[in-house]
Parts: structure tokens; C-alpha cells; sequence
């Protein structure tokens, strides 16, 4: 038999309930590899290649995007010599992407931009020539959290309109839809972990050394 007090009950999962609404506040800034999909379509980072760009990538990755455009193309109907190729083209380039990524070379990684960010939605500053604008209002989100093997992929609804600073930054905010508990939870821990870092950053003393040690009296 339960013996709790109904009103008790009801002020815990008030509290409880409480809790999580302010959750969905706490806010972080971070640089973070970012990427945004409409559909099979990526709409950021956006592919800078032409058809006259010289590119390169391991054969083993080739051969395997040219097995996943033609399994696409399988599935599509009444597919055009240019339909093919636009497939061929999206899954090639994150191949080449992925070259252009590798840290031991100079270029820098397209994806990684500023995000403020929380268990709620996030905003994310990238450069405007990087953004393609044209897309729907559902979009999926590809979040490489550090020190998680598996990106977050989570569904994303557009806030509002994009507000483009003078220095060429779009900011875009997205409110997450869908999201699983466990994805929650892994975007929770990342939030709880830079809160913590920001914490002990903050309220560590700053103790300055005696110049002459002490002295004698």
C-alpha cells in the first residue's frame, strides 16, 4: 500500500519537473565539428567543389561511396545521367571532405564553428559562403562531441530567422525535436562536463609565490 501524501507526491514531481526546465537552460559555448542535413542533402558544411577541382581521398573510401551512391540510385526511379551524378557527387565529396579534414594537414576542418548549446536546442555561428539557405524547416543535426567515438545525430527545427553579422557569421538556432533519452543523457554529460570545467577554471585561486621567501624576524 502506498502511504505517500498525495500532495507530497505532487510537489516532488513539481520539483522534479522543475529541475528539468531549468536544464534546458543551462547554456555552453564550445567549438565543435558541426554538420547539417535536409535530407541526403548537407547544407553545411557546403560543398565547395567544382567540376574542374583537383581532389584526392584513400581508394578503399572511393570505391565504397561509389557503392553507396549506386545502392541510392538503385532505390530511385526513372534516375537521370544527372541525377546519378548529383548522387555520386554528395557522397564523394564527404570522402574528400574527409581528406581535407585530416589534422596533419594545413587546411582547417570546415566543419568546426562556435555553438552556444543546450539540452534544449543550440545556435551555431557559421560563415555564410559555407551555408546553403535553401532548405526545410526540419533538419537533421550532426554533432561531434569531443571524446565520443559516435557523433550525436539529432533532428532539429529552424528558430526564427538567420541573423548574418558583419563579418559574414550566420547565426542559426535550432530547437531539437525527437531527441532519445540516451541521446539526452550523452548531450547532458558533455553540457554537465564543460560546466565543470568552466567552475574549477573560475574558482581556482590564483596564489602568487613570496619573492624572497620568508623573512626572518
Amino acid at each position: 500500500m502506498n502511504d505517500q501524501n498525495p500532495k507530497d507526491i505532487v510537489q516532488r514531481d513539481y520539483f522534479v519537473g522543475g529541475a528539468m526546465e531549468k536544464r534546458q537552460h543551462f547554456r555552453v559555448s564550445d567549438f565543435l565539428p558541426v554538420e547539417v542535413y535536409d535530407g541526403e542533402k548537407r547544407i553545411f558544411p557546403r560543398n565547395r567543389l567544382r567540376p574542374t577541382s583537383i581532389v584526392q581521398g584513400k581508394h578503399e573510401d572511393i570505391l565504397n561511396a561509389v557503392l553507396r551512391s549506386l545502392r541510392k540510385a538503385k532505390t530511385t526511379k526513372k534516375l537521370s545521367t544527372d541525377g546519378l551524378k548529383a548522387i555520386l557527387s554528395l557522397e564523394l565529396a564527404d570522402v574528400y571532405m574527409c581528406t581535407e579534414e585530416n589534422p596533419n594537414l594545413t587546411t582547417t576542418d570546415p566543419r568546426r564553428c562556435h555553438v552556444s548549446i543546450s539540452e534544449g536546442g543550440i545556435r551555431i555561428d557559421m560563415l555564410e559562403h559555407d551555408y546553403d539557405a535553401e532548405h526545410t524547416a526540419l533538419l537533421t543535426l550532426v554533432l561531434h562531441l569531443p571524446g565520443d567515438s559516435q557523433p550525436l545525430c539529432v533532428n532539429a527545427y529552424v528558430k526564427g530567422g538567420n541573423r548574418i553579422g558583419p563579418d559574414g557569421i550566420v547565426l542559426l538556432r535550432f530547437e531539437f525535436a525527437g531527441m532519445s533519452e540516451h541521446n539526452r543523457q550523452r548531450l547532458f554529460r558533455y553540457i554537465l562536463k564543460l560546466q565543470s570545467q568552466k567552475v574549477r577554471t573560475t574558482t581556482t585561486p590564483n596564489i602568487e609565490p613570496h619573492a624572497g621567501g620568508r623573512q626572518a624576524h
